[in-house]
């Protein structure tokens, strides 16, 4: 699994936002309308994303997760569409969005 340091992880969000929105884009298209060509093209979106060792959460959120390792331990950087051009939050690795926590720097 690739880990990240915060900056590294920061530095993918340019080329990763644009895969996020072009996801929820044909995602929403996909639920009022199922096809094939949309499904293969979220597949493609997906692999993209997880070809830069991001984790996606939740496709319709634009979740992702950047594993990296916090004192000793690995755990998750964890950001969504919207919250800027800074990571902010982490979490444990089987704590999931409800338990994360604010980076203190």
């Amino acid at each position: 699994m690739t880990t990240f340091t915060r900056a590294e992880a920061e530095a993918l969000l340019p080329a990763v936002r644009p895969l996020l929105e072009d996801i929820q884009r044909r995602a929403a298209s996909y639920a009022r309308r199922p096809s094939d060509p949309v499904a293969s093209e979220l597949r493609s979106l997906v692999a993209e994303v997880a070809a830069f060792g991001v984790e996606l959460k939740d496709p319709t959120a634009g979740l992702v997760d950047f594993r990296m390792t916090r004192r000793g331990r690995e755990v998750y950087l964890c950001w969504k569409l919207g919250e800027g051009d800074r990571i902010a939050w982490w979490h444990e690795i089987d704590a999931g969005f409800r338990g994360r926590r604010i980076i203190e720097d």
